[in-house]
């Protein structure tokens, strides 16, 4: 196993010129050796030794290596093992020879060059592949640590109605990981985020968007979604929603610099709101560090929350 690891390290490693220069030195080298060894028997075809060393080249220092160690041959044979004194293109037979020689090496550094991309292609899909195993599993960590949170903290805060609240909120999660899924987990539209928490909730235009969106990096898709969800539930209950003509302003902003984001939410025309006797789940879910975390203001006109939010990029209005 170790040693096809060190083939595939060698096979997929970027050459350089001084590794190019050391791999064609001791492969025409030990070539030339063996051509020697063979003596007068190698004499009608000059080539015979080089022909796997040009290939080996080829696999460990890439296709110009192997181009390059195919003249290089050609001069050891021409210098070495043959007649220095006689002139290159004195007999077309030796020149139809070196032609077919260089012909051929070309086709095998060609054949070499192929696999050697080939392996560098399964290489990184292998990498690639390992990458994402390690992501799924801290992803189902991640996943299975909220979902025991929200469990504790709802049976907490209204045990007596734990199974449809906690059945709401499961759904929440679901969507936002629905959101972050369509982008591979890097990263979730904030208009779009937002818009899917919200729209169970949406009713006429009670719920007005507006600003410039952008693309929220993974690891804060889902809280957003648990807090938005929790900030209409709670309007549900005690602000907004829980009059008829009482409406929620959600407006975002990007810095200049296109790094952050921040969504205010505001609440208008509900019930005058205080500031609760008690923290509970929507508080800790506002907590998380991704959201800012957020700051809430209760305002006499409305509840006011305010978070911040990394960007991958911006998109316009």
């Amino acid at each position: 196993m170790m040693r096809l690891e060190f083939v595939r390290s060698q096979l997929s490693r970027a050459p350089s010129l001084g590794h190019s220069v050391v791999v064609i030195a001791i492969l025409i080298a030990a070539a030339s050796v063996l051509r020697w060894f063979f003596g007068m028997a190698a004499d009608p075809v000059p080539f015979v030794t080089y022909f796997p060393a040009i290939v080996i080249v080829a696999l460990l220092a890439g296709w110009r290596a192997g181009v390059a160690s195919i003249f290089v041959s050609m001069a050891v044979v021409k210098l070495v093992f043959q007649q220095p004194q006689k002139a290159v293109i004195g007999d077309w037979q030796a020149m139809a020879m070196m032609g077919l020689f260089v012909l051929s090496c070309l086709m095998l550094v060609a054949i070499a060059q192929t696999l050697r991309v080939t392996v560098a292609r399964l290489q990184t899909a292998h990498d690639r592949a390992e990458f994402l195993n390690r992501e799924l599993l801290h992803r189902v960590r991640n996943s299975l640590a909220i979902v025991n949170s929200l469990a504790a903290l709802t049976y907490q805060a209204e045990p007596g109605r734990f199974l449809p609240v906690f059945s709401k909120r499961m759904s929440a999660l679901a969507r936002g990981m629905d959101i972050l899924s369509r982008h591979g987990g890097d990263q979730c539209d904030l208009r779009d985020t937002v818009e899917t928490a919200c729209e169970p909730f949406q009713q006429g235009n009670r719920i007005e968007i507006t600003g410039p969106t952008g693309s929220v990096v993974g690891t804060s898709c889902v809280p957003l979604t648990l807090a938005i969800h929790e900030l209409c539930t709670n309007a549900v209950k005690y602000g907004a929603f829980s009059v008829p003509e009482g409406k929620v302003r959600i407006a975002f902003g990007i810095d200049r610099a296109g790094h952050e984001a921040t969504l205010v939410w505001q609440e208008t025309d509900g019930p005058v709101v205080g500031r609760p006797d008690h923290k509970g789940l929507g508080s800790a879910l506002l907590a998380h560090p991704n959201l800012g975390p957020a700051i809430l203001s209760f305002e006499p006109d409305g509840l006011r929350c305010e978070m911040r939010l990394k960007l991958a990029g911006v998109k316009a209005d």
